[in-house]
């Protein structure tokens, strides 16, 4: 703890003393001053993380002390310490940017709680920071390719949630990448190791015709999940009677591993669009949604087109298939030009076809599918 430096500022000597000694065998780090003049001058030449003052002092209140600390220093925490019948003072502080107030009397122990929760809350900013900052480097997650801000923003969440276990909602558009979206928060999670299941409710809803069909079928795949994840795609087409009764089953759950199974829902609809048709009642919508993710279409992020193309040409190909080294500048030019109504799918599917056709050395624009090139040159001459 001795890292975290704490300045106590007080006109009253015998509450310096207390705090000063209390504060050290507990293992802080703490300066105490009588003025706050020269507190100012502890902040001007020290890194102080943590600061309580006096609100009533003479030459240099507590307030003007907290508004010199924020200009020097805005990342120190300030906290108002007042008397009796001075809520007024600490409410002023607080708009002015005081942390938090403590009324004197106090207890020590109050006092150290204060002190507790800011270190925490440190700790958790330093660590979002840093998930910040590895996404902002990173140009591919697991299996997810992009560097893009909005897929950089998806790798924070999934960070984020890489302890936690919360129900995730994954929105997108067909072809957008749910699946593999679910299976990243898989692998990233402590259920690595357990059983990811993946179930198309469409199909499911086609091969099973009734509600308790469908119900027995999830209840079996709930079991075979052994508390891994339970991935529903367009879990929307499932009757609502039949959701709740998972939702049920979810709940109650018991297996080998000692953990319930994780649910990941992943629906193309728009949110909106899904509750006014009566798909899905409101209240059960939020239980899934405890995360939510939107994935965008690839029309939303053609920066991410040339790494993607890479990575289907090398990553995802067999060695064979490395006779294509690239693509042609007027064939990329075609590619970014295009809507992309398929996704990632679309564009994977292009070159599997390039290596079908036996494409060498580099795709050219007449390799590309005619609906590709057709729309390339409408763009062109208009």
């Amino acid at each position: 703890m001795s890292d975290t430096r704490i300045l106590f500022v007080d006109d009253d000597r015998d509450i310096l003393a207390m705090v000063e000694q209390y504060l050290t065998i507990k293992g802080y780090d703490v300066t105490t001053v009588d003025n706050g003049i020269e507190a100012v001058g502890i902040v001007k030449e020290k890194q102080i993380d943590i600061v309580f003052t006096d609100y009533k002092m003479p030459e240099f209140n507590g307030l003007e002390l907290l508004v010199a600390i924020k200009k020097y220093r805005p990342q120190t925490e300030v906290i108002i310490v007042t008397g009796y019948g001075s809520m007024e003072s600490a409410i002023q502080a607080m708009k002015f940017g005081s942390y938090d107030y403590l009324q004197k009397p106090f207890k020590l122990d109050h006092l150290r709680l204060i002190v507790d929760r800011i270190i925490e809350e440190k700790k958790i900013k330093d660590k979002a920071q840093l998930i910040r900052k590895i996404s902002r480097e990173r140009h591919q997650y697991g299996e997810m390719i992009g560097f893009c801000p909005k897929m950089r923003e998806i790798y924070e969440v999934i960070d984020t949630i890489s302890i936690e276990n919360p129900m995730v909602l994954i929105h997108g558009e067909s072809g957008t990448g749910k699946e593999l979206t679910a299976r990243t928060i898989h692998d990233t999670s402590d259920r690595q190791t357990l059983p990811f299941v993946a179930v198309n409710c469409n199909s499911l809803s086609k091969k099973t015709k009734t509600e308790d069909e469908i119900a027995a079928h999830l209840s079996g795949m709930l079991a075979s999940v052994n508390g891994g994840t339970l991935y529903l795609d367009e879990v929307s087409s499932i009757p609502s009677t039949v959701r709740e009764q998972m939702m049920g089953l979810l709940g109650q759950a018991e297996t080998d591993s000692g953990k319930r199974p994780r649910l990941i829902a992943g629906t193309a609809r728009e949110l909106d669009e899904v509750i006014a048709s009566g798909a899905m009642k409101k209240n059960l919508l939020d239980l899934f949604n405890a995360v939510f993710i939107k994935l965008p279409a690839l029309r939303e992020r053609k920066e991410d087109i040339p790494l993607l193309i890479n990575h289907f040409l090398y990553t995802d190909s067999p060695a064979a298939k490395t006779r294509i080294y690239g693509i042609t500048p007027s064939a990329m030019d075609i590619l970014l030009r295009y809507h992309w109504p398929g996704n990632l799918i679309q564009l994977q599917n292009v070159i599997e076809r390039a290596f079908a056709m036996g494409v060498e050395n580099a795709i050219g624009p007449e390799d590309l599918p005619a609906e590709i090139r057709t729309f390339g040159t409408i763009s062109q001459m208009s």
